[in-house]
């Protein structure tokens, strides 16, 4: 399987950090797809490969991806809705 899972791994933590909360704003739930797949392949890329460097990298993208899903992006939606929604902006 060479360091397939341990690439796919990190692309989908880098991706899934990077513009997540695009996903979360079109699709519900977005935000939780790309490191969902991040982390499943990391785990899986660190029992089966024998070097785990780019598996366990993915993996801590994408577990960071998940920690910043449940505390930074509803609060970034809230902000961009508010601002789009809002016909003035109040200081």
């Amino acid at each position: 399987m060479g360091k397939a899972l341990g690439i796919i791994s990190l692309i989908f933590g880098l991706i899934g950090l990077i513009v997540g909360w695009a996903l979360g704003i079109f699709l519900p739930f977005g935000e939780f797809y790309l490191p969902i797949v991040a982390i499943v392949t990391g785990i899986v890329g660190t029992a089966v490969q024998e070097k785990k460097g780019m598996a366990i990298a993915g993996l801590v993208l994408g577990s960071v991806a998940i920690v910043l899903a449940f505390l930074i992006y509803p609060f970034l939606i809230y902000l961009f809705q508010t601002i789009l929604l809002s016909p003035f902006i109040i200081f």
